[in-house]
């Protein structure tokens, strides 16, 4: 069994995130969902895109945990439940009352409809517990809506991950979204018989491109990024493979990841509450 020691944060950024989180998988055989025991003891606070997809490879490898009883971050992953998570709605709401600026560690099954709408639903309603604004629920609900959906679309895998933290003080939201299906370009060459790389299938689906054989558009991870960004003014990162994109409003960036490969789909974004109602109809189609 391989070790891993994940780094701590220099900072909370998105691209902080992405550092620490490459330095967690770096050489290690995800394909084959290698046992790998995580070293937490050096962490003093963790975030959404760092700590779920840790999460859902424990989960779904059986691979073990490493961290001191007196770590400044026991109680917090204690009450996220992590590693393990939960698929229960009674157990997500009692957390958010009780907790208010964060859920559990969320598992979504694709056969449980009712429950995934119920998830997104606490989402939504957690950031409303300090933004309640005309019109502006819906540009928040929006991504979170088509990402968890785009997790089945894709994935071919029956169960995927969803974190959320809210910083009430700063007014900011983190979500991370996980699964660990077959990956962007393995569904684009399965649905479509396009053999294209990491950094070619983030690209088809930044141009709303489906990996559905038919003619549908895959507008959801598209016009969410659109939503995040220019709607919200937040941060948006998808991670497939080797490859992941990080955009804001006005720029955004491919980064190759070597000697590292993500087995199926990340999406991280960051949101400021909104502050005043946003016509959502401007930025989705």
């Amino acid at each position: 069994m391989k070790e891993s020691i994940i780094p701590k944060l220099t900072n909370d950024s998105l691209a902080s995130q992405l550092i620490s989180l490459y330095e967690t998988f770096k050489d290690k055989d995800l394909k084959k969902d290698e046992d790998i025991k995580f070293d937490l003891s050096k962490l003093n606070w963790v975030c959404p895109f760092t700590i779920l997809p840790i999460a859902s490879y424990i989960i779904t490898t059986k691979s073990k945990i490493t961290i001191n009883d007196n770590s400044k971050i026991k109680s917090y992953l204690d009450t996220i439940i992590f590693p393990d998570g939960t698929g229960s709605i009674s157990e997500l709401r009692r957390q958010v009352q009780k907790y208010k600026n964060y859920t559990p560690i969320s598992i979504l099954m694709r056969e449980n409809l009712v429950g995934r709408k119920n998830l997104e639903n606490i989402f939504i309603d957690m950031i409303f517990k300090i933004a309640d604004k005309a019109n502006a629920k819906s540009v928040i609900g929006y991504p979170i809506t088509e990402l968890v959906s785009n997790i089945f679309e894709h994935s071919k895998k029956d169960k995927g991950f969803v974190f959320g933290q809210l910083y009430e003080k700063k007014e900011l939201l983190d979500i991370c979204i996980v699964d660990r299906g077959r990956g962007l370009a393995t569904a684009y060459l399965q649905e479509k018989g396009l053999k294209l790389s990491d950094e070619e299938a983030i690209g088809e689906v930044m141009k709303g491109n489906s990996t559905k054989p038919d003619k549908d558009r895959g507008y959801g991870v598209w016009t969410s990024k659109k939503v995040v960004c220019e709607a919200l003014g937040g941060e948006f990162v998808i991670l497939s493979g080797s490859t992941a994109l990080i955009a804001t409003k006005e720029k955004e960036k491919l980064i190759s990841l070597p000697n590292f490969y993500w087995q199926g789909v990340i999406v991280a974004y960051r949101i400021p509450i909104p502050k005043a109602p946003i016509d959502i109809s401007l930025y989705v189609e």
